[in-house]
């Protein structure tokens, strides 16, 4: 009976795979909607600019730059094979979703070596269809949040691994140190989780491998040491003189917000320490208060037989109700991500004496789930955005929730097979994410609004709504017609600044996102390419283009064109 009773719940969770594996589809080719004006084309910009001739960290004055580079070598593969920018921002789509597979690939092997394979693989899936921030493409968080989760699950494999002391887990560790580093340098506070993880090395499990924690916390270093050994030959080529963060033009003409000073953010007052707690806590007043209720139901019907399924139903339901409470922000699916994540530890005392991987729970634990927390912590603290980057790093904790969950639905032996209890909780996870996919862009744009496909442009292969896609198509042949021979460099203002990728023009800015900080930008102007020769302006956004560059504007400048609300001007 018992292996009739197995054979048919294999059964039953078969449809269920194959339904979850549409999900997954359903999920990426939401990456093929709704164009972004703002944050996409502006890191896609920073990424890009090093192609068309910017020195990178010389003549780039913003911290983004940083983890923005890792898309770099990705967008000078695809300029070369079509020498345009024409798809470009599709291309980094798609970029996004092979590193994502990949991730989710790796996240799969490591965690079903340890635990069922079922959970493995709805960890994977769920996380990586809860796209942060609802963009598609890889910028400086999804590039440490990237480098940040292979290093970690590459520990977890050494340190849950039954051969703790052989070449083979050092060599591991040392290739986690070298993604850390480049972790670190996508989002340098991040050294906050480095060092977390270095004493992890070192110390955890000390009693039961002395000699093993020591050689393997060395190999991390030495990993990280070789990256940083290359940082600092490049720097010694440029010269340590000429980096943007010591550039004594940048001094004296001021920084911006978008300077030197996002580097040093992490020297928080214990004051801004107060008020990013109470931040977080009213941000996030919800989850918590569901978090509450689902625990208080745990302590009073401990005794029950039915206490887990209980448990277990709670939390799907406050998982519908936060979701429909936050579908149209854009940090829905994170803030989702950061509920799950909570769950984590009493999840974890559910199953501590009942389970024969306790142990290895623990591990991941230790591994992720605090990591994921220091991470949210230095979001908060440092991040322009203050608490609601808060679910952006320490949104990979849900991954532990999930495969732990299993865990706890075996303990209640449900007639329908725990693997099909398990997966229709899971599939409703799945459910959720994909709705949120399309139900909300970044921008504010529905996505199941979205019916034309742009088809030439930086835009091109992108489906969004008839006025945008027109609009894209005309404004770039706008910007080739008004450009002339001799032009070399392009200056554009707030909300202009996909213009940077729509010509081989090479930017002639600090920074991309805007002109306010006048001082800075003539100062750039001086130091490195003059006046440049084309300006664009967006007619909404003069509010935040400073009175001394439009003046600037007027007196050296002519408007050549005016396209669908984007004044176009040329050098006298």
């Amino acid at each position: 009976m018992t292996d009739i009773n197995a054979r048919n719940n294999s059964k039953r969770i078969v449809p269920i795979l194959i339904f979850n594996a549409v999900l997954v589809v359903l999920a990426m080719l939401r990456a093929g909607l709704c164009i972004t004006t703002t944050d996409e084309v502006f890191n896609i910009g920073q990424s890009f600019r090093t192609i068309q001739g910017n020195l990178f960290l010389v003549e780039n004055w913003d911290y983004f730059q940083t983890g923005d580079s890792f898309l770099t070598p990705f967008l000078y593969v695809f300029y070369r094979i079509t020498g345009s920018t024409e798809g470009i921002v599709l291309f980094s789509r798609i970029v996004f979703i092979v590193l994502q597979v990949l991730l989710s690939v790796l996240m799969y092997k490591i965690l079903s070596r340890f635990f069922e394979r079922i959970g493995a693989f709805f960890a994977a899936a769920i996380y990586s269809t809860a796209v942060s921030f609802l963009l598609f493409y890889m910028w400086y968080d999804n590039w440490e949040i990237y480098f940040r989760l292979i290093g970690l699950f590459l520990v977890f494999y050494v340190i849950a691994g039954e051969k703790a002391d052989n070449k083979n887990s050092y060599i591991l560790v040392f290739i986690a140190g070298i993604v850390h580093a480049f972790m670190v340098f996508a989002y340098p506070t991040m050294v906050a989780v480095f060092i977390y993880v270095l004493v992890l090395l070192f110390a955890y499990k000390r009693k039961q491998s002395a000699r093993a924690n020591t050689f393997r916390a060395v190999a991390y270093i030495s990993g990280a040491a070789l990256v940083f050994a290359v940082f600092v030959v490049y720097v010694l080529i440029n010269g340590v003189g000429n980096l943007f963060i010591f550039n004594n033009v940048m001094s004296e003409a001021g920084l911006s917000s978008t300077g030197r000073s996002g580097f040093f953010a992490f020297a928080s007052t214990i004051s801004k320490i107060k008020a990013l707690i109470v931040e977080n806590v009213i941000h996030y007043m919800f989850a918590l208060l569901l978090f509450a209720v689902d625990i208080v139901i745990l302590y009073v019907f401990r005794k029950s037989k039915k206490c887990v399924l209980l448990f277990c139903t709670i939390m799907i339901a406050g998982c519908i109700v936060l979701l429909l409470m936050t579908v149209f922000r854009s940090d829905s699916l994170n803030t989702l991500m950061t509920y799950l994540s909570i769950y984590t530890i009493p999840l974890y005392i559910l199953i501590r004496k009942k389970s024969e991987r306790t142990g290895k729970y623990k591990d991941l634990i230790m591994v992720l789930s605090v990591s994921s927390l220091i991470a949210g912590i230095v979001y908060s603290m440092t991040a322009l955005d203050g608490a609601i980057k808060f679910s952006a790093g320490a949104r990979a904790g849900a991954i532990v929730t999930v495969v732990m969950l299993f865990e706890v639905i075996k303990m209640s032996d449900l007639k329908i097979g725990n693997k099909t209890a398990f997966g229709i909780i899971a599939s409703l996870m799945m459910i959720l994410n994909v709705f949120a996919l399309y139900s909300f862009s970044f921008e504010g744009l529905k996505p199941y609004d979205c019916n034309t496909m742009i088809k030439s442009g930086i835009y091109k292969g992108i489906i969004d709504i008839p006025v945008s896609a027109k609009r894209y198509e005309t404004v770039e042949k706008d910007l080739a017609s008004v450009i002339t021979e001799g032009d070399k460099t392009i200056t554009c203002g707030p909300y202009a600044m996909e213009f940077y990728l729509m010509s081989d023009l090479k930017p002639n800015a600090a920074n991309l996102w805007g002109v306010n900080n006048t001082a800075l930008l003539f100062a750039y102007y001086e130091k490195y390419y003059g006046e440049p020769d084309i300006i664009v302006l967006h007619d909404s956004a003069w509010d935040e283009t400073s009175p001394e560059f439009i003046n600037f504007v007027d007196e050296k400048y002519n408007l050549v064109k005016y396209t669908d609300g984007f004044l176009i001007y040329h050098h006298n």
